[in-house]
């Protein structure tokens, strides 16, 4: 027979399947999100049932909850008092940094609304005893200083008797009831036939009312909603309608106080305005009166007119001195013209009619020269040496003469007029000096009177309106809706119960299941194995389905167990070959040990495992099945001495077997050994373990299981050898190291990483060969990984 090579096997196709590479294992300490969702895939239902079992405990301590009732109001922030009073108290910088909702929801929570609260409702007394609550008490009252006293309760049929230190009261229902610190009046009579009341701090009360009291801002609105759970309905509506009208008591009594110590402050401001313009209306009347004026201002405002008069006055005689000098000047002169030129100027001149004389002689000039021109003209002109005109002449030159001494005249006037004005100008000056000091001291006391009077204006109409703020009983706050009595309960307590319960649950559930994962060594996925052992993954075998068309149908494993069980329709021994997840994945095998490295010298093959229970005997039987049907003659040895199956797998008897031949004194040569049984499978031979004899462990390991070896090598193509767990006994090991490889079976989720390791150590320290592993996985571990799919039954889709 021709050795096993990949160039004479009759493969589908006769296509070389491609080599895988061997992947290790990761070795660094990160968690991949993929690896979380797979420890919670496979242990969803160890987290399920502890999430299930926290809720469930959650369930029980909410309905172990007491009930709890919940009673709201609703406020408005109308802002109706500054509407009313123009009340502007707050300054701009908190104005513009603070919000007025908040810091009303901050004041609802104080402790001085509380401490009302606490005070109107005697919240001080509280129940000790389990189905009577204070709701069923009117009328309590109780002294902010009492703490630590207890009263007994005894509920007869028409009275209740009260009982608190040395003092016994027997009152009726509805009766209010005087202990000292305390009075109460019990409404009904209850259900119980006592109970007892205790009385609490006055701080720890206030303490547990801010607390338990819940003010929040709608959203983008001017409304705040006030609310207080209790265990009884009406001591919520109690609270709450308390804690809103006392507030909006003490809102308006803050804001009246306010403007009471706002009226007090204007008033005595007001007071000291007043007398501070008393006394500037004095000083500025004594001013005046010692400056014997009515305004400076006035004063100064004529003097400056008086020396603008002056000078302009000054400037206009010192035009005319200039005129009549220079007309002066013409007069004197040899020129006839200048001269003429001159009196003609002095014609326009002012002074000829403020100087009489000067006028007078300009007249006579005037008629003197128009007597000599009619006399020196004309057709009947006179000779210049005319008497008369000779006369005229010498009364002209002499009128000049007095017109010039009358403008030299004038002159002098004019000087003497302008010294006048120019000490007149001096004096005025003089007296302007000292009139802007008195202008300025007389502005700065009538700014002092104006200021002090505008500031009493102000003041006033301050008071006025600070008199108004204080007289109107109106706040910011408007009560919109107040609290109703609650009808039911809330579950607010109850449903954080049940949610931590959950989350506790679920929490536990995800902490044990990856400490389960961390402590569980197991070989869970093909790379695992090859990571722990460093040999490929030849194959997964997965669930062995059968049954329907398409081999799909679960079976209960890959072969029955014991005699008579029948094989599964989907494995290799079912007598067919449809196509099955089964048999692809023994095909699969069968390929992948074909193509491994030294597959092409493999003539003798051990199947085994490191510990029971691992799927060894059916991987050999399924294999060698297989193999058969690849037209191989195949045999199938059974070297399981302690726990043979092979026999009952097939249907065989167990003796006369593989412990017979060896044992035999003699064998016949070149025939078939009678211990060797051919099976329904063509091809496929079967030597049973046969009867257990006293020494079986040394036949094994003795010389006659070798040549029995080399003998069956020619009669068989291949021979496949299921042998006992490596780790159980040390037969394993033995024939191991008679063969040319091992094929070692790991059942994913059982088989311990360890114990493979340590088994595939053992078979290397006598010697054998591991080829390949194969990861058996009837339970579907693998497939719970979530990353790993079983592609074998692909071909059983297309058939």
């Amino acid at each position: 027979m021709p050795p096993l090579t990949p160039s004479n096997r009759l493969l589908p196709g006769n296509v070389e399947p491609p080599m895988r590479a061997i992947e290790t294992g990761d070795g660094g300490e990160s968690v991949s999100f993929r690896q979380i969702l797979t420890v919670l895939r496979r242990r969803y239902q160890l987290i399920l049932a502890m999430t299930l079992g926290g809720a469930s405990l959650g369930l029980f301590l909410a309905s172990r909850e007491p009930p709890s009732y919940r009673a709201a109001a609703l406020l408005r922030f109308a802002g109706e008092r500054a509407s009313l009073t123009g009340d502007g108290e707050e300054s701009p910088s908190v104005k513009n940094t603070a919000d007025p909702i908040l810091s009303v929801i901050e004041l609802l929570r104080s402790r001085t609304v509380a401490g009302v609260v606490v005070d109107s409702l005697g919240l001080q007394l509280q129940s000790w005893t389990e189905g009577f609550t204070t709701g069923d008490l009117a009328n309590v009252r109780v002294d902010p200083r009492a703490s630590g006293d207890s009263i007994n309760l005894t509920f007869r049929t028409n009275e209740v008797v009260a009982h608190r230190a040395d003092r016994t009261v027997t009152a009726p229902y509805g009766a209010l009831m005087n202990l000292g610190t305390v009075q109460f009046a019990v409404r009904t009579p209850p259900k119980l036939e006592a109970a007892t009341l205790g009385i609490a701090g006055r701080e720890p009360t206030i303490d547990a009312l801010v607390a338990g009291l819940q003010v929040s801002r709608r959203v983008e609105t001017d409304m705040i909603d006030v609310a207080y759970a209790a265990g009884d309905p009406r001591t919520a509506q109690g609270v709450v309608n308390t804690t809103v009208r006392a507030f909006q008591a003490l809102n308006i009594q803050w804001a009246r106080d306010r403007s009471r110590r706002r009226r007090e402050f204007l008033a005595e401001q007001l007071e000291k305005t007043d007398s501070m313009l008393a006394r500037a209306q004095g000083q500025l009347s004594s001013f005046l009166s010692r400056q014997q004026l009515a305004s400076s201002r006035d004063k100064l405002q004529a003097q400056q007119a008086t020396e603008g008069q002056l000078e302009a006055r000054m400037a206009e005689l010192d035009a005319d001195r200039q005129t009549f000098k220079s007309l002066a000047t013409q007069l004197r002169s040899n020129d006839p013209d200048a001269r003429t030129q001159a009196i003609r100027a002095l014609a326009t001149a002012p002074a000829m009619s403020d100087n009489a004389a000067i006028g007078q002689d300009y007249r006579s000039l005037l008629q003197y020269q128009d007597r000599l021109d009619s006399m020196t003209t004309g057709p009947w002109k006179a000779s210049p040496n005319n008497p008369d005109v000779v006369q005229l002449k010498n009364m002209i030159a002499s009128t000049q003469g007095r017109l010039a001494d009358a403008v030299t005249s004038q002159l002098k006037t004019f000087d003497a007029r302008m010294d006048a004005l120019g000490k007149l100008r001096a004096q005025t000056g003089a007296s302007m000096q000292i009139l802007p000091a008195m202008a300025e001291e007389e502005m700065r006391l009538n700014r002092q009177v104006e200021a002090a009077a505008n500031l009493g204006d102000e003041l006033r109409k301050d008071y006025q309106q600070a008199r108004m703020a204080e007289a109107v009983e109106a706040g910011d706050i408007d009560v919109v809706d107040l609290a109703d009595i609650p009808y039911s309960p809330v579950l607010t307590a109850s449903a954080l119960k049940l949610a931590l319960g959950l989350a506790v649950g679920l929490v536990l559930g995800l902490v044990l299941a990856y400490l389960l994962e961390a402590l569980n060594t197991s070989v869970r996925r093909p790379e695992d194995l090859e990571a722990v052992l460093h040999v490929p993954g030849l194959a997964v075998i997965p669930r062995i389905s059968g049954g329907g068309a398409n081999g799909r149908g679960r079976l209960r494993g890959l072969l029955g167990s014991g005699k008579g069980a029948k094989t599964s329709v989907g494995s290799p021994m079912s007598g067919g070959q449809t196509f099955s997840i089964g048999i692809e994945a023994f095909r699969n095998l069968r390929t992948s040990l074909i193509w491994s490295d030294g597959g092409e010298a493999l003539k003798t093959l051990v199947v085994t495992s490191a510990a029971p229970g691992e799927g060894k005997t059916l991987t050999a039987a399924n294999l060698a099945v297989t193999l058969a049907y690849d037209g191989l003659r195949v045999l199938l040895v059974d070297c399981d001495i302690r726990r043979p199956r092979v026999h009952g797998l097939f249907h065989l008897p167990r003796a006369p077997g593989l412990m017979e031949l060896l044992t035999a004194s003699s064998r016949p040569t070149g025939s078939r050994l009678p211990a060797i049984r051919d099976t329904s499978v063509v091809g496929l031979s079967v030597l049973p373990c046969g009867a257990l004899p006293s020494n079986a462990a040394n036949l094994l390991s003795g010389t006659r299981m070798r040549v029995l070896l080399e003998e069956l090598r020619e009669q068989f193509d291949i021979i496949v050898l299921d042998t006992p767990p490596v780790l159980a006994t040390a037969d394993a090991g033995i024939v191991a190291s008679l063969t040319d490889g091992v094929l070692l079976v790991v059942r994913a989720g059982t088989t311990d990483r360890n114990a493979a390791q340590r088994a595939c150590q053992q078979l290397a320290n006598v010697g054998a060969r591991v080829i390949g592993t194969v990861l058996n996985d009837p339970a579907g571990q693998v497939a719970k990984e979530g990353d790993y799919y079983y592609p074998y039954d692909y071909a059983a889709e297309e058939q």
